[in-house]
Protein backbone atom coordinates (compact mmCIF):
# COMPACT_ATOMS: atom_id res chain seq x y z
CA UNK A 1 0.00 0.00 0.00
CA UNK A 2 1.24 3.43 -0.98
CA UNK A 3 0.12 6.16 1.25
CA UNK A 4 -0.87 9.69 0.22
CA UNK A 5 1.33 12.06 1.77
CA UNK A 6 -0.38 13.50 4.54
CA UNK A 7 0.93 17.36 6.13
CA UNK A 8 2.90 17.21 9.18
CA UNK A 9 2.29 21.13 10.18
CA UNK A 10 -2.87 21.94 6.53
CA UNK A 11 -21.29 30.41 -9.04
CA UNK A 12 -24.11 28.88 -9.10
CA UNK A 13 -27.03 26.89 -7.80
CA UNK A 14 -28.33 23.83 -9.48
CA UNK A 15 -31.55 22.99 -9.49
CA UNK A 16 -32.53 19.63 -10.19
CA UNK A 17 -35.31 17.68 -11.60
CA UNK A 18 -35.21 13.97 -11.23
CA UNK A 19 -36.74 11.26 -13.70
CA UNK A 20 -35.97 7.87 -13.52
CA UNK A 21 -32.79 8.76 -11.31
CA UNK A 22 -31.42 10.91 -14.33
CA UNK A 23 -31.13 14.77 -14.15
CA UNK A 24 -33.52 16.57 -16.78
CA UNK A 25 -33.35 20.35 -16.08
CA UNK A 26 -30.84 22.44 -14.71
CA UNK A 27 -31.01 26.60 -13.88
CA UNK A 28 -28.20 28.70 -13.38
CA UNK A 29 -28.31 31.42 -10.53
CA UNK A 30 -25.46 33.79 -9.36
CA UNK A 31 -24.92 33.89 -6.39
CA UNK A 32 -21.67 34.50 -4.06
CA UNK A 33 -19.19 31.70 -3.60
CA UNK A 34 -19.66 30.90 0.23
CA UNK A 35 -16.43 30.49 2.02
CA UNK A 36 -15.75 26.63 3.38
CA UNK A 37 -15.96 26.40 7.19
CA UNK A 38 -11.92 26.17 8.46
CA UNK A 39 -11.42 22.95 9.13
CA UNK A 40 -8.37 20.08 10.25
CA UNK A 41 -7.29 18.68 7.34
CA UNK A 42 -8.21 14.80 7.41
CA UNK A 43 -5.48 12.17 6.97
CA UNK A 44 -6.11 10.03 4.33
CA UNK A 45 -3.89 7.05 2.75
CA UNK A 46 -4.56 6.23 -0.80
CA UNK A 47 -3.84 2.75 -1.30
CA UNK A 48 -2.55 1.54 -4.75
CA UNK A 49 -5.18 -0.91 -5.67
CA UNK A 50 -5.60 -1.71 -9.46
CA UNK A 51 -9.10 -0.92 -10.24
CA UNK A 52 -10.81 -0.49 -13.62
CA UNK A 53 -12.40 2.63 -14.85
CA UNK A 54 -15.77 2.67 -17.51
CA UNK A 55 -13.59 2.20 -20.52
CA UNK A 56 -11.97 -1.27 -19.40
CA UNK A 57 -9.12 -0.15 -18.52
CA UNK A 58 -7.04 -1.08 -15.43
CA UNK A 59 -5.62 2.03 -13.20
CA UNK A 60 -4.12 2.61 -10.07
CA UNK A 61 -6.00 4.25 -7.77
CA UNK A 62 -2.56 6.20 -6.27
CA UNK A 63 -0.24 6.02 -9.02
CA UNK A 64 -2.40 7.05 -11.95
CA UNK A 65 -4.91 9.09 -10.47
CA UNK A 66 -4.18 10.78 -7.19
CA UNK A 67 -0.50 11.09 -6.87
CA UNK A 68 -0.08 14.90 -7.31
CA UNK A 69 -2.77 15.91 -8.52
CA UNK A 70 -6.17 17.81 -6.50
CA UNK A 71 -9.03 15.13 -6.53
CA UNK A 72 -12.56 14.93 -6.16
CA UNK A 73 -13.64 11.89 -4.54
CA UNK A 74 -17.30 10.59 -4.65
CA UNK A 75 -18.82 6.78 -3.79
CA UNK A 76 -21.93 5.92 -6.04
CA UNK A 77 -23.50 2.84 -7.43
CA UNK A 78 -25.66 2.75 -10.84
CA UNK A 79 -28.63 1.36 -9.15
CA UNK A 80 -28.99 3.78 -6.62
CA UNK A 81 -32.43 5.58 -7.07
CA UNK A 82 -32.16 8.54 -4.51
CA UNK A 83 -28.24 10.58 -3.71
CA UNK A 84 -26.46 9.71 -6.23
CA UNK A 85 -27.90 10.79 -9.33
CA UNK A 86 -27.90 14.83 -8.14
CA UNK A 87 -24.94 13.98 -6.43
CA UNK A 88 -23.26 13.49 -9.53
CA UNK A 89 -24.87 15.97 -11.53
CA UNK A 90 -23.21 18.75 -9.02
CA UNK A 91 -19.73 16.97 -9.40
CA UNK A 92 -20.33 17.53 -13.27
CA UNK A 93 -21.20 21.27 -12.65
CA UNK A 94 -18.50 21.68 -11.20
CA UNK A 95 -16.02 20.07 -13.15
CA UNK A 96 -17.82 21.88 -16.16
CA UNK A 97 -17.09 25.28 -14.34
CA UNK A 98 -13.48 24.08 -13.99
CA UNK A 99 -12.78 23.93 -16.99
CA UNK A 100 -10.65 21.47 -19.46
CA UNK A 101 -7.39 22.87 -18.15
CA UNK A 102 -7.92 22.93 -14.35
CA UNK A 103 -6.35 19.38 -13.87
CA UNK A 104 -8.37 18.35 -11.34
CA UNK A 105 -9.49 14.75 -11.17
CA UNK A 106 -12.47 13.30 -10.51
CA UNK A 107 -13.01 9.94 -9.39
CA UNK A 108 -16.07 7.58 -9.01
CA UNK A 109 -16.24 4.51 -6.98
CA UNK A 110 -18.83 1.73 -7.00
CA UNK A 111 -20.38 0.51 -3.81
CA UNK A 112 -21.87 -1.81 -6.05
CA UNK A 113 -19.37 -4.70 -7.22
CA UNK A 114 -21.49 -7.05 -7.80
CA UNK A 115 -23.88 -5.40 -10.69
CA UNK A 116 -21.30 -2.47 -11.46
CA UNK A 117 -19.64 -3.87 -14.65
CA UNK A 118 -17.24 -1.23 -17.01
CA UNK A 119 -20.34 -1.26 -19.10
CA UNK A 120 -22.32 -0.53 -16.56
CA UNK A 121 -20.60 2.60 -15.58
CA UNK A 122 -20.44 3.88 -18.80
CA UNK A 123 -24.02 4.03 -19.25
CA UNK A 124 -24.46 5.64 -15.34
CA UNK A 125 -21.92 8.43 -16.28
CA UNK A 126 -23.26 9.08 -20.04
CA UNK A 127 -26.08 11.49 -19.29
CA UNK A 128 -23.68 13.67 -16.99
CA UNK A 129 -21.14 14.23 -19.79
CA UNK A 130 -18.02 13.68 -17.61
CA UNK A 131 -15.04 15.46 -18.63
CA UNK A 132 -11.78 13.09 -19.81
CA UNK A 133 -10.64 13.47 -16.03
CA UNK A 134 -13.05 11.95 -14.06
CA UNK A 135 -12.78 7.79 -13.58
CA UNK A 136 -15.56 5.75 -12.87
CA UNK A 137 -14.16 2.89 -11.01
CA UNK A 138 -15.07 -1.02 -10.44
CA UNK A 139 -13.24 -4.00 -10.21
CA UNK A 140 -12.33 -6.96 -8.01
CA UNK A 141 -14.86 -7.03 -4.78
CA UNK A 142 -11.66 -6.89 -1.91
CA UNK A 143 -9.91 -4.49 -4.05
CA UNK A 144 -12.61 -1.66 -3.75
CA UNK A 145 -13.67 -2.39 -0.70
CA UNK A 146 -10.24 -1.70 0.20
CA UNK A 147 -10.19 1.69 -1.55
CA UNK A 148 -13.78 2.41 -0.41
CA UNK A 149 -12.32 2.14 3.76
CA UNK A 150 -9.21 3.48 3.19
CA UNK A 151 -11.13 6.35 2.07
CA UNK A 152 -13.74 6.51 4.48
CA UNK A 153 -16.70 5.73 1.58
CA UNK A 154 -17.89 1.94 2.68
CA UNK A 155 -20.63 1.06 3.90
CA UNK A 156 -22.45 -2.52 4.87
CA UNK A 157 -25.27 -1.51 3.17
CA UNK A 158 -24.69 0.58 0.10
CA UNK A 159 -28.26 1.94 0.52
CA UNK A 160 -27.16 3.55 3.69
CA UNK A 161 -24.34 5.62 1.88
CA UNK A 162 -23.52 9.36 2.51
CA UNK A 163 -23.42 11.94 -0.37
CA UNK A 164 -20.16 12.95 0.55
CA UNK A 165 -17.44 14.03 -1.67
CA UNK A 166 -13.59 13.62 -0.43
CA UNK A 167 -11.30 17.01 -1.82
CA UNK A 168 -7.58 17.04 -1.39
CA UNK A 169 -4.38 17.71 -2.71
CA UNK A 170 -1.11 15.23 -3.14
CA UNK A 171 0.93 16.99 -3.34
CA UNK A 172 0.14 19.74 -0.01
CA UNK A 173 -1.74 16.85 1.49
CA UNK A 174 -4.89 18.66 2.81
CA UNK A 175 -8.00 16.73 2.43
CA UNK A 176 -11.45 17.59 3.96
CA UNK A 177 -15.25 16.18 3.35
CA UNK A 178 -17.59 17.91 1.28
CA UNK A 179 -21.55 17.31 0.70
CA UNK A 180 -22.38 16.36 -2.18
CA UNK A 181 -25.79 17.19 -2.66
CA UNK A 182 -24.64 20.64 -1.38
CA UNK A 183 -24.70 23.35 -3.58
CA UNK A 184 -22.01 23.00 -6.62
CA UNK A 185 -20.12 26.27 -4.90
CA UNK A 186 -19.17 25.05 -1.88
CA UNK A 187 -17.70 21.91 -3.78
CA UNK A 188 -16.50 24.21 -5.80
CA UNK A 189 -14.78 26.31 -2.80
CA UNK A 190 -13.37 23.45 -1.97
CA UNK A 191 -11.71 22.31 -4.70
CA UNK A 192 -9.79 25.53 -5.16
CA UNK A 193 -8.90 25.51 -1.47
CA UNK A 194 -7.19 22.61 -2.22
CA UNK A 195 -5.38 24.01 -5.42
CA UNK A 196 -4.10 26.75 -3.52
CA UNK A 197 -2.39 24.66 -0.98
CA UNK A 198 0.08 23.46 -2.92
CA UNK A 199 0.63 26.76 -5.31
CA UNK A 200 3.47 28.74 -5.41
CA UNK A 201 3.66 32.42 -4.20
CA UNK A 202 1.46 34.10 -6.58
CA UNK A 203 5.03 36.40 -7.42
CA UNK A 204 6.79 33.37 -8.64
CA UNK A 205 4.30 32.44 -11.38
CA UNK A 206 5.31 33.21 -15.56
CA UNK A 207 4.25 36.62 -16.26
CA UNK A 208 1.99 38.03 -18.96
CA UNK A 209 5.05 37.93 -21.35
CA UNK A 210 5.41 34.44 -23.13
CA UNK A 211 9.24 35.21 -24.66
CA UNK A 212 11.57 33.12 -22.48
CA UNK A 213 13.61 35.71 -22.60
CA UNK A 214 11.25 38.38 -20.58
CA UNK A 215 9.87 35.86 -18.42
CA UNK A 216 14.06 34.85 -17.91
CA UNK A 217 14.40 38.89 -17.20
CA UNK A 218 11.30 39.28 -15.11
CA UNK A 219 12.65 35.76 -12.82
CA UNK A 220 16.62 37.78 -12.42
CA UNK A 221 14.38 41.14 -11.56
CA UNK A 222 12.60 39.23 -8.81
CA UNK A 223 14.77 37.07 -7.65
CA UNK A 224 17.83 39.23 -7.72
CA UNK A 225 21.30 37.92 -7.74
CA UNK A 226 21.86 38.74 -4.45
CA UNK A 227 25.40 37.41 -3.30
CA UNK A 228 24.93 34.78 -0.84
CA UNK A 229 27.53 32.18 0.41
CA UNK A 230 27.58 27.94 0.37
CA UNK A 231 28.65 25.51 3.26
CA UNK A 232 32.07 25.34 1.52
CA UNK A 233 32.79 29.27 1.76
CA UNK A 234 31.80 29.82 -1.92
CA UNK A 235 29.91 32.85 -3.19
CA UNK A 236 27.03 32.63 -4.88
CA UNK A 237 24.55 34.86 -7.21
CA UNK A 238 21.40 33.71 -6.45
CA UNK A 239 19.23 34.15 -9.62
CA UNK A 240 22.38 33.69 -11.75
CA UNK A 241 24.37 31.01 -10.38
CA UNK A 242 21.60 28.79 -8.62
CA UNK A 243 18.09 29.44 -10.51
CA UNK A 244 18.33 30.39 -13.63
CA UNK A 245 17.97 27.14 -15.92
CA UNK A 246 17.52 24.85 -13.59
CA UNK A 247 14.25 23.17 -11.76
CA UNK A 248 15.13 23.84 -7.89
CA UNK A 249 13.54 23.05 -4.07
CA UNK A 250 13.69 25.40 -1.67
CA UNK A 251 13.75 25.36 1.99
CA UNK A 252 14.45 27.46 5.47
CA UNK A 253 16.19 25.92 8.55
CA UNK A 254 19.28 26.86 10.66
CA UNK A 255 22.12 24.72 12.40
CA UNK A 256 21.15 25.39 15.78
CA UNK A 257 17.05 24.19 15.19
CA UNK A 258 16.23 21.61 18.25
CA UNK A 259 12.95 21.03 16.52
CA UNK A 260 12.18 20.37 12.27
CA UNK A 261 15.48 20.90 10.92
CA UNK A 262 17.44 17.73 11.22
CA UNK A 263 14.55 15.25 10.46
CA UNK A 264 13.11 17.73 7.55
CA UNK A 265 17.01 18.11 6.13
CA UNK A 266 17.36 14.10 6.48
CA UNK A 267 14.05 13.43 4.99
CA UNK A 268 15.20 15.82 1.63
CA UNK A 269 18.55 13.81 1.40
CA UNK A 270 16.55 10.98 0.61
CA UNK A 271 14.40 13.30 -1.93
CA UNK A 272 18.30 14.17 -2.87
CA UNK A 273 19.03 9.98 -3.50
CA UNK A 274 15.97 9.48 -5.45
CA UNK A 275 16.68 12.45 -7.97
CA UNK A 276 20.22 10.94 -8.09
CA UNK A 277 22.67 12.55 -10.60
CA UNK A 278 20.60 15.10 -11.50
CA UNK A 279 20.94 17.08 -8.42
CA UNK A 280 23.54 19.61 -9.19
CA UNK A 281 22.80 19.26 -12.75
CA UNK A 282 19.04 20.25 -13.94
CA UNK A 283 18.14 19.93 -10.71
CA UNK A 284 19.38 22.21 -7.29
CA UNK A 285 18.61 21.84 -4.01
CA UNK A 286 18.80 25.22 -1.52
CA UNK A 287 18.10 25.25 2.27
CA UNK A 288 18.39 29.26 3.02
CA UNK A 289 19.50 29.92 6.89
CA UNK A 290 16.84 31.63 8.93
CA UNK A 291 19.25 32.45 11.20
CA UNK A 292 22.38 34.11 9.32
CA UNK A 293 23.98 35.74 12.50
CA UNK A 294 25.07 32.01 13.55
CA UNK A 295 25.12 30.23 10.58
CA UNK A 296 28.37 30.89 9.02
CA UNK A 297 29.81 28.43 6.02
CA UNK A 298 31.68 26.34 8.93
CA UNK A 299 28.69 25.52 10.77
CA UNK A 300 26.59 24.91 7.45
CA UNK A 301 29.08 22.62 6.39
CA UNK A 302 29.45 20.68 9.59
CA UNK A 303 25.84 20.03 9.36
CA UNK A 304 25.89 19.08 5.90
CA UNK A 305 28.43 16.17 6.65
CA UNK A 306 26.17 14.67 9.75
CA UNK A 307 22.96 15.20 7.28
CA UNK A 308 24.24 13.04 4.50
CA UNK A 309 24.03 16.12 1.98
CA UNK A 310 25.94 15.50 -1.40
CA UNK A 311 26.93 18.14 -4.30
CA UNK A 312 24.09 19.97 -5.84
CA UNK A 313 22.77 21.38 -2.89
CA UNK A 314 23.56 24.62 -1.25
CA UNK A 315 22.99 25.87 2.30
CA UNK A 316 23.03 29.46 1.58
CA UNK A 317 24.41 32.09 4.71
CA UNK A 318 25.56 35.64 4.20
CA UNK A 319 25.18 38.98 5.14
CA UNK A 320 22.12 39.77 7.07
CA UNK A 321 21.01 42.35 4.83
CA UNK A 322 21.46 39.88 1.70
CA UNK A 323 20.58 36.80 3.38
CA UNK A 324 16.95 38.78 4.51
CA UNK A 325 16.21 39.82 0.82
CA UNK A 326 16.25 36.65 -0.56
CA UNK A 327 14.20 35.41 2.32
CA UNK A 328 11.38 38.21 2.48
CA UNK A 329 11.83 37.40 -1.76
CA UNK A 330 10.04 34.04 -1.04
CA UNK A 331 7.84 33.98 2.05
CA UNK A 332 10.66 32.59 4.61
CA UNK A 333 11.80 35.90 6.92
CA UNK A 334 11.24 34.98 10.68
CA UNK A 335 12.33 37.30 13.45
CA UNK A 336 12.71 34.61 15.56
CA UNK A 337 14.42 31.60 13.68
CA UNK A 338 12.26 28.94 15.82
CA UNK A 339 9.31 30.25 14.16
CA UNK A 340 10.29 29.51 10.75
CA UNK A 341 8.50 27.69 8.34
CA UNK A 342 9.03 23.87 6.88
CA UNK A 343 7.23 24.73 3.64
CA UNK A 344 9.25 23.10 0.49
CA UNK A 345 9.29 25.24 -2.76
CA UNK A 346 9.49 23.13 -6.35
CA UNK A 347 9.59 25.49 -9.17
CA UNK A 348 11.45 26.11 -12.56
CA UNK A 349 11.74 30.02 -13.27
CA UNK A 350 12.03 29.31 -16.82
CA UNK A 351 7.88 28.18 -17.10
CA UNK A 352 7.26 30.57 -13.93
CA UNK A 353 5.93 27.20 -12.65
CA UNK A 354 6.07 27.02 -9.10
CA UNK A 355 4.52 24.48 -6.03
CA UNK A 356 4.65 23.99 -2.16
CA UNK A 357 4.36 20.98 -0.38
CA UNK A 358 5.12 20.16 3.19
CA UNK A 359 9.31 19.66 3.78
CA UNK A 360 8.09 15.95 5.36
CA UNK A 361 5.71 15.33 2.45
CA UNK A 362 6.40 11.33 1.53
CA UNK A 363 9.76 10.99 -0.79
CA UNK A 364 7.88 9.71 -3.81
CA UNK A 365 5.39 12.55 -3.82
CA UNK A 366 8.18 15.35 -3.87
CA UNK A 367 10.50 13.44 -6.33
CA UNK A 368 6.93 13.30 -8.36
CA UNK A 369 5.79 16.82 -8.03
CA UNK A 370 9.68 17.77 -9.21
CA UNK A 371 9.51 15.35 -12.36
CA UNK A 372 6.23 16.33 -13.55
CA UNK A 373 6.22 19.98 -12.46
CA UNK A 374 5.67 20.80 -16.01
CA UNK A 375 3.13 18.83 -16.93
CA UNK A 376 0.49 20.60 -18.67
CA UNK A 377 -2.49 21.97 -16.31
Amino acid sequence: MKPCLSSRSNLVVLVLGLMGGLPVSAQEVAVPAPKPKAATSLDVEVPDVELVDQTGRAVKLWTDLVRGQTVAINFIFTRCKTICSPMTATVARVQKELGPRSNVRFISITLDVANDTPERMAKFAEPFKPGPGWSFLTGEPAKVKQALVALGGYVPDKEAHRPTVLVGNAVAGTWTRVDGLGSPSVLLAAIREAQAASAGPSELGATAQTDASAQDASAEKYFTNTELVDQHGKTHRFYEDLVRGRKVLINFAFTACKGACSPITKHLAQVQEKLGGRVGKDITMITLSVDPANDTPKSLGTFTKKMGVRPGWYFLTGARENITLVLKKLGGYVDDPDAHNTTLLIGDSATGMWVKSPAMAQVENIVYAVEHLNDPR
